[in-house]
């Protein structure tokens, strides 16, 4: 018989163990499919359906064979199939990756977390069968046991996010994890001479020996982390000779190192906005990416803040991409910055840059956001706002809302691709919108100076790049009413094929 703080013990450490897998499931999924809607949907649905199967299981096992036992080999299962799922998540990514961003995260979740989480769901019916001496007293079991388990999960929680996450990668979290839930259930096990334990103290050892995937034939990984908010990744393409930033699944920067000129035209659709303001010479970007605008920007002189919610993708920046900031860098998130900037009237190009992973966040996107940034513009200033979407069709109503939503703010708005229209017109494209209360002219002038052939060449042709105005307006989008992440979701699904596209899919599983 076990004593019951061991008993109560395992309960507490089973309910932070499903935290800690729940939380940090996603950043293993992530950088396959993205920390989207669907990964979350996935890692929820999987965590809810195992934890039941866990439940009943574990209640059938616990009145079959009412012994310690049960609970030992519940917690070494659940440590022996977390540590598999280490070392099988690049197999079963490559396999489920196939499926698409809807199926294929949901495949994921189940492969590589649906077995140890329903082995920590057994432990509660376990636990209570164990403690329940008569029937008297089995509502008060059975409360004490699921309380603990809670409050199991709500200590699991803030420390997933607050110390494990900063502090170690995801990979090193969840083996330590495997190892720690192996030992509760091995030790005793193995003191009680069972020879299941040495069955999972021989899996828990191979999979710590198991050694990390190469990149593809052709592709250098210069620089690898693990922020706060995803895996970032500093990848050289080297027959393309081109360097990128990845975040999770997907690139949120180019540059070719030969010349340092941007991989991305849309770069240079943004930038010109300084064509439709002559006199501006003070810009904030909000999110930086690798900071191609920028760096532009500030070799004309000009004066560019920028706000980025990652330190390390500023880090990254500044060390493998060049970037080095002419006015101050802001380390927060951009709503929080918006709305407290203590100056009022001080930019006079503000350039809204936040799309990645197939999304642009939502609470970045509404009539109150444009407020703060009207409040932090010059008059006559004006907003750039970058956008991955459909230009027509039925994805586009994101692109409708945007537009509806800025031209509710702003007496002027324009809509420029960055290639020709009759360019794949049904798929996805980088759309720019400008949005003034002043008039938007692209002014060209005769000895007009550009960075590079390939600007001048971008500039030149935004005219006929212009996308007109639908028939149908769309929603405007407000904080109470915002259908932004609905409206994505056709995006979301295109952006993930786009990506496999521009890379393939060793260096996305990698």
């Amino acid at each position: 018989m076990a004593s019951r703080p061991f008993v109560y013990g395992a309960v507490v450490a089973g309910g932070a163990a499903v935290m800690v897998i729940e939380v940090l499931g996603t950043r293993l999924v992530g950088p396959v499919f993205g920390v989207g809607l669907f990964v979350w949907a996935a890692l929820l649905s999987v965590t809810m359906t195992a934890l039941a199967i866990g439940y009943y299981a574990g209640g059938v096992l616990a009145d079959r064979f009412p012994h310690v036992q049960r609970l030992y080999q519940a917690l070494l299962c659940a440590g022996v199939f977390l540590a598999l799922s280490c070392w099988l998540s690049p197999h079963a990514l490559g396999i489920s990756e196939g499926l698409g961003p809807r199926l294929g995260p949901l495949l994921a979740a189940s492969i590589l977390f649906g077995p140890s989480l329903a082995c920590l769901g057994a432990l509660g019916p376990i636990a209570t069968r164990l403690l329940t001496k008569d029937v008297g007293h089995a509502g008060h079991g059975v409360g004490a046991i699921y309380a603990l388990s809670t409050v199991g999960s709500l200590v699991g929680t803030p420390l997933t996010a607050f110390v494990l996450i900063p502090s170690f990668s995801t990979e090193a979290v969840l083996v330590a994890l495997a190892v720690i839930l192996g030992a509760l259930g091995a030790v005793p096990l193995a003191l009680a001479s069972r020879p299941s334990a040495l069955g999972g103290v021989l899996v828990l050892g191979l999979t710590l020996a198991s050694g990390g995937r190469e990149p593809p034939a052709g592709f250098k990984i210069l620089r690898e982390e693990q922020s706060l908010y995803g895996r970032l990744q500093v990848i050289d393409d080297v027959q393309r000779g081109v360097r990128f930033l990845r975040a999770d699944h997907s690139i949120i920067g180019a540059e070719f190192p030969a010349d340092g000129t941007p991989g991305f035209a849309f770069v240079h659709v943004l930038e010109a906005a300084r064509l439709m303001r002559k006199d501006a010479n003070r810009w904030l970007q909000i999110g930086l990416g690798i900071g191609s605008l920028p760096k532009i920007l500030a070799a004309r002189g000009n004066t560019v803040d920028v706000v980025e919610l990652d330190p390390t993708v500023v880090e990254l920046a500044k060390r493998y991409f060049n970037f080095v900031p002419s006015g101050e860098v802001f380390l927060e998130d951009a709503r929080t910055f918006l709305r407290h900037a203590s100056h009022a009237n001080q930019y006079d190009v503000i350039v809204h840059d936040t799309f990645t992973g197939g999304s642009t966040p939502e609470h970045l996107l509404s009539v109150e956001v444009l407020d703060d940034v009207k409040r932090l513009l010059k008059p006559g200033g004006i907003l750039a706002l970058n956008f991955v979407g459909f230009r027509n069709g039925p994805g586009a109503g994101a692109t409708r809302a945007i537009r509806s939503t800025l031209e509710s703010r702003f007496a002027n708005t324009r809509v420029f691709t960055d290639e020709p229209l009759d360019s794949d017109p049904d798929g996805l494209s980088n759309l720019v919108f400008f949005s003034s209360d002043s008039a938007l002219e692209l002014v060209l002038s005769a000895g007009e100076h550009f960075e590079s052939a390939r600007c001048a060449e971008i500039a030149r042709s935004l005219a006929q790049w212009e996308l007109p105005k639908p028939s149908e307006g769309g929603q405007v989008i407000t904080d109470e009413k915002n259908p932004l992440s609905a409206l994505q979701l056709p995006i979301a699904e295109a952006h993930f094929y786009a990506m496999k596209k521009l890379l393939p899919a060793d260096v996305w599983l990698n």
